[in-house]
């Protein structure tokens, strides 16, 4: 597990949490929720001002591997973090 703070596309619900990302050409599935964070106050992820969501997820490759993933939700659309990834 490393820290990598890369840019993701991030697909959101309707109700704003993800569905889908895609990191380094490769697509992940979102299978559930573990946790959510919100991040308040200053500059977090490149958004100002405590917009910022960090969400652990349970997702899966297209392939089915599975992983543990913690990214950033910000309110811009399609846009994230990677943060860290368990595979």
């Amino acid at each position: 597990m490393s820290l990598y703070n890369e840019p993701i596309d991030v697909r959101k619900t309707t109700s704003g949490h993800p569905a889908l990302f895609t990191w380094r050409g490769q697509m992940y599935r979102v299978r559930r929720i573990i946790e959510t964070w919100e991040c308040t106050g200053g500059d977090t992820a490149g958004v100002p001002g405590g917009q910022t969501r960090l969400v652990r997820v349970a997702a899966e490759t297209d392939r089915g591997d599975p992983s543990i993933a913690e990214i950033t939700v910000g309110p811009a659309e399609n846009h994230g973090t990677m943060r860290r990834l368990w595979c």
